[in-house]
């Protein structure tokens, strides 16, 4: 699935796919355009088309991807099936003709803001309709016969295209996509000027920070040298830090364990995310349309709502993994070599830093050199952590923390902790 919109044809004719699509509340036309104007500036859109019904929706695009004027497929499907069924749910997934599918999914009469979709591949396009299929009935479905899906009909984008009586494409003015901003030159002129004002500002408060940061600096040393020299106590070797984290794959397996006993999927609230942190286990979820909170807490009594109303998430405890284990470090060289190995096998997003040193207050004294260094680990786009994890592993190697997102019917993994290695 492509994040932009996409152009396709039908008979020579410039259809649009992939829109972002959005209610609207208002039943004024003038408050209609103030709210239409008020959303394309906060999600940077520049071109809109107007879905008129029972609840008026509106679908956003950008100009760099979609020429002004052409027109909505989604909307085509939208206002054929409400004439031809009086549909107000339906999912509609229909081959381009090229590889490409194309995806509309409604309710209510309004077309969901991840129900206008262009799909690269047929299986990429059936997993969405599950996934929709999964958290709701739906009154029409209509998917190629041979998926197999009960009550779908087969139908395509070509056959829901109004025609005239010699065959050509009888196209509504409603269909296009519009400009919403007007005399963006001038707006752009006053911008560099404000820019370059701003950056002339943030220059002169950066040196002069910068001269009162060195300033500090020479003095907080000076005080810290001072504490040194006077300083007679004696420092007992601290434990490794590593001893007191559980091993990786223990703390991945007790956050997973706890996530297989959540409710993930309650009807008509999307998952947004997952956190796995400390001891605990945070699921999010977001409504879709129809996402009332009523039936979220029936369904899971300990949720917690957001003060706006926009989220819900629940916290459970994970069973706390072992620790103790103080085993033998590496070098630094040849864990890194391991590790990004590793993670290039999997086609892992992989980077290492390191890690901030707590500075020595002044009359602490001096600390005692350290046998080991911490690096600092990120892996993204994990979409197998058992077998990821396992192929980063080795000695001093410690998870922190693992967050994830639902996507494509599969979570994709964040995770981030700590390397141990000799200096």
């Amino acid at each position: 699935m492509e994040n932009e919109a996409q152009v396709f044809d039908v008979k020579g004719t410039s259809f649009a796919i992939g829109l972002f699509w959005q209610p609207l509340g208002s039943s004024a036309a003038a408050e209609r355009k103030k709210e239409i104007r008020a959303l394309s500036e906060e999600l940077s859109y520049d071109l809109v088309v107007v879905r008129h019904g029972p609840t008026h929706c509106a679908g956003f695009a950008k100009s760099k991807y979609i020429k002004l004027g052409t027109f909505s497929a989604a909307a085509v499907v939208s206002k054929s099936l409400e004439i031809e069924c009086q549909a107000k749910d339906f999912i509609f997934v229909s081959p381009l003709g090229d590889g490409r599918w194309m995806y509309v999914a409604q309710r209510d009469g309004v077309i969901l803001p991840d129900g206008d979709l262009c799909f690269s591949s047929e299986d990429a396009a059936r997993s969405q309709m599950m996934e929709h299929m999964s958290i709701g009935d739906w009154a029409h479905v209509f998917a190629p016969e041979h998926w197999g899906i009960g009550k779908a009909t087969e139908r395509t984008f070509d056959e829901l295209v109004p025609r005239k009586k010699n065959g050509k494409i009888k196209s509504h003015k409603w269909w296009r996509l519009l400009p919403l901003q007007r005399g963006r030159a001038a707006v752009s002129m006053y911008y560099r000027q404000i820019f370059a004002a701003c950056v002339c500002l943030i220059i002169l408060g950066g040196a002069l920070w910068y001269y009162k940061q060195w300033r500090a600096d020479i003095e907080a040393r000076e005080a810290l040298e001072a504490s040194i020299r006077n300083s007679q106590s004696s420092f007992v070797p601290p434990e490794h830090p590593w001893k007191s984290i559980p091993l990786a794959a223990e703390y991945l397996q007790a956050c997973l364990d706890q996530l297989n006993q959540q409710n993930l999927f309650p009807g008509n609230w999307a998952i947004s995310g997952v956190e796995c942190s400390g001891g605990n286990l945070q699921v999010t979820w977001k409504p879709n349309a129809g996402g009332w909170i009523k039936h979220l807490s029936e369904i899971l009594p300990n949720a917690s709502i957001a003060q706006d109303g926009s989220s819900a998430s629940v916290t459970a405890a994970i069973v706390k993994p072992r620790t103790g284990f103080d085993e033998a470090l590496q070098k630094e060289n040849a864990r890194l070599v391991s590790m990004y190995s590793a993670a290039q096998s999997f086609g892992v997003k992989f980077k290492v830093s390191a890690s901030v040193q707590a500075p020595v207050l002044p009359g602490q004294g001096p600390s005692v050199p350290a046998n080991h260094r911490e690096i600092i680990w990120q892996a993204e786009n994990v979409a197998f952590p058992n077998a990821v994890l396992a192929a980063l592993d080795g000695p001093g190697f410690r998870m922190r923390s693992m967050k994830a997102t639902w996507n494509n019917g599969q979570f994709i993994w964040m995770m981030e902790g700590s390397q141990y290695v000799q200096p």
